[in-house]
C-alpha cells in the first residue's frame, strides 16, 4: 500500500488544535457582535423634579393635609420666593 505522507505526526495535531482554536474564537467574536447590535440604548430623558408647590399639591390631593395647612405652606413658599 502506497502512504502519501505520514499524518499522524505532532504537526498535524498541533495544525487541527491552532485552527479549532481559531475557528472557536471567530465564532465567539461573531456571536459577541451580534448580541451587541440590539444593544444600542437612547439616553432616558431626565425626568425633571417637582417643585414645592407642586408637592404640596399633591399632598392636598391625597389627603394627607388640611386645606388650612395647605393655604399656610402655600404663603410660606410663596413668601421665600
Amino acid at each position: 500500500m502506497m502512504m502519501w505522507g505520514d499524518n499522524s505526526g505532532w504537526g498535524m495535531w498541533l495544525g487541527m488544535g491552532i485552527s479549532t482554536l481559531i475557528l472557536v474564537v471567530l465564532i465567539a467574536l461573531l456571536l459577541w457582535a451580534i448580541s451587541r447590535i440590539g444593544r444600542v440604548e437612547a439616553p432616558r430623558p431626565q425626568r425633571e423634579r417637582p417643585t414645592a408647590l407642586e408637592l404640596l399639591d399633591e399632598r392636598l390631593a391625597r389627603g394627607e393635609i388640611e386645606p388650612d395647612d395647605y393655604q399656610q405652606r402655600r404663603r410660606i413658599l410663596n413668601d421665600q420666593r
